[in-house]
């Protein structure tokens, strides 16, 4: 009997360890949210972990944008592709961003450019240039900004001009009206 429950308790200890509780898988890092978050206060986000990247990283990138930039760049580890791809995951981060920057996005090895503020598939072309002489993601990114910086100086964007607020119109203070009174 001794035995039996001892055997059981290993069972279920080995079981645990194979399939772990809905707990602890949503304990999983949220690479794209968290890149939101990053980048809504800067320019670059390279996630904590990401191999080949050192805590200088983010700001060797940031060296080569320029404040007025609508340029982000992400680094993610490749544990963020699971389930997912490129495109996909610079899609969410752009919609997380209001789809008002262009992204340079390198998840291990690969990179993708995305930009729904540019004309169809530049983005997409100047990173894959910059890839195309590359020989790490860093570089590659790098590459990609002043890609986009010499595109934008040949082909300057319209800026967005904003809608003037409406200024208010006075409107005259009702005085209370006498009305003549009816006699009886």
């Amino acid at each position: 009997m001794k035995f039996r429950l001892i055997l059981f308790l290993l069972i279920l200890l080995l079981l645990s360890a194979l399939f772990p509780t809905p707990n602890a898988r949503a304990q999983e890092v949220d690479y794209v949210q968290d890149a939101i978050e990053a980048l809504k206060t800067s320019n670059v986000y390279v996630a904590p972990g990401t191999p080949r990247t050192s805590i200088e990283t983010a700001d060797e990138l940031k060296s080569f944008l320029i404040p007025t930039d609508n340029i982000v760049l992400v680094m993610l580890p490749v544990e963020a592709l699971v389930g997912t791809d490129l495109l996909t995951i610079s899609q969410k981060i752009s919609v997380g961003l209001d789809n008002q920057k262009t992204i340079g996005l390198a998840i291990g090895d690969d990179v993708i450019g995305y930009s729904p503020i540019l004309p169809s598939g530049v983005a997409s072309d100047k990173m894959y240039r910059a890839d195309s002489v590359s020989n790490d993601p860093i570089t590659a990114l790098i590459t990609f900004t002043q890609n986009i910086h010499s595109w934008l100086s040949k082909n300057p964007q319209p800026t967005p001009i904003p809608t003037p607020e409406p200024t208010p119109t006075p409107r005259p203070t009702m005085q209370p009206i006498e009305l003549p009174k009816t006699e009886e």
